[in-house]
């Protein structure tokens, strides 16, 4: 089986998972799920840096981001600060280095805050989660063909060999139309705006990721998916595109 069949599979069964969750699962249940996603994401996130630094448990923290996400999810959520610190430092102090706790530091706030604001857009509106899936896919699935067809200028050679300047052109013009599109049909109008921004910043989730992945020397963040490689490899840009959107919503309704 070729590995475009093997991925386009995978990614339906993945897309059908995501939407029948986002629809049916009640706020709490949603919550305890993506708990579940963060704790996956932050094992990888510290599978990786591991490799790099001393004293890191990925199991530990991967438990740890789970209960963490909970937390943020379900308490008050200045408490998942201290605890962020609290975790972090009780790793580094063990082989005295201030690097690990730099590393933890940023692990668990990646993971859990990045991952979590999926959960957050829910409780804020289950229909913007669709917006942000036709935003983010259509995106990567543009991205990915555009780049095929008539990519040649690399866009971040250093990070990402395969990525060009076009392929990002025609993720953005996928995302705007598709999520425009949904946006429109779930009668959400105002999400124009968090579309258009977070067309371009996923190019930068994306980027984002394989910055780490390179320092560490890694071509995947894991091999759980088949096709995809690892969670994060999946869902890099979607969680920077959710950040976008809570920060939108959030300020909106402020104001």
């Amino acid at each position: 089986m070729s590995e475009l069949l093997v991925r386009t599979i995978t990614g339906i069964i993945l897309a059908a998972a995501a939407v029948f969750s986002v629809l049916y699962f009640p706020v709490w249940l949603f919550k305890i799920t993506i708990a579940l996603i963060t704790g996956i994401g932050t094992w990888e996130i510290f599978h990786l840096l591991s490799k790099r630094f001393e004293g890191i448990n990925p199991l530990f923290f991967g438990i740890s981001g789970f209960f963490l996400s909970i937390i943020f999810l379900f308490l008050p959520p200045f408490l998942i600060f201290f605890l962020i610190f609290l975790i972090s430092f009780y790793t580094a102090h063990r082989v005295y280095s201030l690097d690990t706790l730099t590393a933890s530091v940023f692990g668990l706030s990646y993971g859990v805050f990045f991952i979590s604001s999926l959960a957050l857009l829910h409780e804020q509106n289950k229909y913007l989660l669709l917006v942000l899936f036709a935003t983010v896919w259509a995106g990567d699935t543009m991205a990915y063909f555009v780049g095929k067809t008539i990519g040649k200028h690399r866009l971040a050679p250093r990070l990402s060999p395969k990525k060009t300047w076009e392929g990002a052109f025609g993720s953005i013009i996928g995302s705007v139309f598709a999520g425009g599109l949904a946006a429109y049909l779930f009668e959400i109008p105002e999400a124009i705006i968090p579309v258009l921004i977070a067309s371009i910043l996923m190019q930068i989730g994306d980027l984002f990721e394989s910055f780490l992945k390179r320092q560490i020397g890694e071509k995947d963040s894991s091999h759980l998916i088949p096709g995809h490689g690892g969670l994060l490899d999946r869902i890099d840009a979607l969680i920077f595109a959710s950040v976008v959107f809570v920060i939108f919503f959030q300020i909106k309704n402020t104001l």
